[in-house]
């Protein structure tokens, strides 16, 4: 696994069976660093409280955690890895009668 920063944001890169995948470095257990863990297959567990995540999709494989982690755009060109930052959707205007 790789840390990267990208903007404001730690996020890892991990390579698993079926390629490489971003993801957000911070388990949403107690914020323990996924860098700092170990990656096994396409499961990331936290280094503190053993919490265990797909980095495919985000998506909690066991607890404590409850919530998934963020997961990011990857694009490799020219044997280069380019993550996108996630997008925060634009808040759409609304009339108020």
């Amino acid at each position: 696994m790789l840390l990267a920063i990208v903007g404001t944001e730690r996020v890892v890169v991990g390579r698993c069976s079926e390629g490489l995948f971003a993801f957000s470095d911070s388990c949403t257990h107690k914020g323990g660093s996924l860098s700092d863990g170990a990656l096994v297959g396409c499961t990331v567990q936290c280094p503190w409280h053993g919490s265990q995540f797909d980095i495919r999709n985000g998506r909690v494989v066991a607890g404590p955690a409850e919530k998934q982690i963020k997961i990011y755009s990857i694009e490799t060109r020219d044997g280069e890895i380019y993550v996108k930052p996630l997008q925060i959707p634009a808040m759409g205007t609304r009339r108020v009668a």
